[in-house]
């Protein structure tokens, strides 16, 4: 009896180490298809999760895109309605400018024209009294000029008078001496 039980303790022990090492074995082999599993899984996830990603970015890709589509439709629009009213401003100012030029344009002609007239008044003095001193002078230089003529006539009439006067004198000796010679050659 002692025996026998030494024997299943001995089988027991050997049942023992060999299931122990048949759960370890199997442990083992958990082990490795449970590490295989959880690979296979990361690997799934890591997929899924760069999938989703991947659908992720081109989602919020299309959504930056049209976000940025419907912001730059914006800023068209804006930019039009800025431009439509600089163009209203600009229509303003150009006729505001264009007003204060013929304003302008306008007062510059008065100015002119008041200055044009003032100067052909001064001028027609002044050609009134060029004319005047001109007529005087003119007047004054006839006076001259006539009273020398007349000099010079007085002159010329006394030289002819003396010349005259020179010719009788020696007509009247050519006579006395014609005549005083004259009885003696009838004798």
């Amino acid at each position: 009896h002692q025996r026998l039980l030494e024997m299943l303790d001995t089988e027991k022990e050997l049942f023992k180490e060999k299931i122990k090492e048949v759960l370890d074995q199997q442990s083992q082999e958990q082990k490795e298809i449970l590490q295989k599993c959880l690979e296979e899984e990361r690997q799934r996830n890591k997929e899924a999760l760069v999938s989703a990603a991947k659908l992720e970015k081109e989602a919020m890709k299309d959504a930056v895109l049209k976000a940025i589509e419907e912001e730059r439709r914006n800023l068209e629009n804006a930019h039009a309605e800025e431009r439509e009213l600089w163009r209203t401003e600009h229509a303003k100012d150009q006729e505001n400018v264009s007003q204060a030029i013929q304003k302008a344009i306008q007062e510059q002609r008065k100015i002119s024209q008041e200055t044009v007239k003032e100067a052909i008044i001064e001028e027609q003095k002044r050609s009134e009294k060029a004319v005047e001193e001109a007529v005087k002078r003119t007047r004054d230089e006839l006076i001259e000029y006539v009273k020398e003529q007349k000099r010079l006539d007085q002159v010329i009439r006394q030289r002819s008078l003396s010349s005259l006067e020179l010719f009788l004198s020696c007509a009247q000796k050519q006579l006395s001496a014609l005549i005083a010679t004259e009885p003696v050659d009838i004798e």
